[in-house]
């Protein structure tokens, strides 16, 4: 099975959770790991090597490509890494000689708690690759060109049919996406995939890629907040929420991510047993930044009618989020 990660060296530690998760859950093959890294210290890379070839597995690093140097643009990634980017750009990263047919691209904020191997066996050969939808409004989709008949995918977790990928050419579609827009996505490489070329994925259960939303909302509530014009049936959500194969750590504003002091989410014990047993297990919790005007949000929230409170949040995120993230 090969398995790609993209970090720097604020994201190496929780890479290494999810490398370590994932080399749990996944003896029944042998795992090569691509590294690619941002600027990552000689400790760190030493330490991963160990983790990873003790376990039997092998790691290749690659360095990140110069993105910038090669869009000939100025990238405004907010939050994010440039090293988002870097799933995009396959032919730069592996050459078009290649032997690797298969590639699952997995983001670091990411728990494995299951074999992979169903979806690794996926038959994506008349597909780009193969990844989960993700719950978002049609105003989030106009606002990268998409419509309201698109796919929209969440791309923390991605399996890339990496020959058709290169052989397509869908790096310069990506690439020209990314000039046309000036440099600025709403939510990097996701709105890119999902403004370009998100219906040639094939759709798969969202047990592969569950993020925060399936546990800080329920099922109708979820449709009230993110207003998704289709999605998964409840059905599908229940049973991937009751079995999960990848818990996906995305940002809340109703939940704190298990690397943070605090948090709740009902795998974060899990994490925190798998961060114990990686180089880093004596590193302390993280300072969650802004703690204390997220805390007031989130009190605001509770202390409001369920109803009204979800309505309300549901109002920001499918609207005006879209529209302030326009105009910046």
């Amino acid at each position: 099975m090969n398995v790609m990660y993209a970090t720097d060296e604020n994201y190496v530690e929780i890479m290494a959770v999810s490398i370590k998760s994932m080399v749990l859950t996944n003896k029944w093959e042998k795992i090569h790991f691509y590294l690619v890294e941002d600027g990552i210290s000689k400790e760190s890379r030493q330490a991963l090597e160990a983790m990873i070839s003790e376990s039997g597995n092998e790691v290749a690093f690659i360095p990140k490509p110069d993105i910038r140097g090669m869009l000939g643009v100025e990238l405004k990634t907010l939050r994010w890494s440039d090293s988002a980017y870097s799933r995009l750009f396959l032919k730069e990263l592996f050459g078009t000689d290649n032997e690797i047919e298969k590639l699952l691209y997995m983001d670091c904020d990411t728990l494995i708690v299951d074999s992979l191997k169903e979806l690794w066996n996926t038959d994506i050969s008349d597909y780009l690759g193969a990844a989960c939808l993700e719950c978002m409004s049609n105003m989030h989709k106009r606002i990268i060109g998409a419509k309201p008949k698109d796919n929209y995918i969440n791309t923390g977790m991605l399996l890339l049919n990496v020959k058709r990928w290169i052989d397509e050419n869908i790096q310069d579609v990506e690439a020209d996406f990314i000039r046309k827009n000036h440099g600025k996505t709403e939510y990097v490489d996701q709105g890119v995939i999902n403004g370009t070329v998100s219906n040639r994925f094939k759709l798969v259960s969202p047990r592969y890629n569950l993020t925060a939303l399936a546990y800080d909302f329920t099922y109708e509530e979820m449709q009230i907040y993110r207003k998704p014009s289709f999605g998964y049936s409840k059905a599908e959500w229940m049973k991937a929420d009751v079995h999960p194969a990848v818990v996906h750590f995305t940002t809340s504003f109703l939940s704190v991510r298990p690397w943070y002091e605090g948090s709740k989410h009902p795998y974060a014990k899990r994490w925190k047993e798998i961060h114990n047993l990686t180089p880093w297990k004596n590193e302390p919790f993280r300072e969650l930044k802004n703690r204390a005007e997220r805390d007031k949000k989130e009190e605001l929230y509770r202390n409001m009618p369920r109803g009204l409170a979800v309505r309300l949040a549901g109002f920001l995120h499918a609207y005006v989020k879209p529209m302030v993230y326009k105009i910046k």
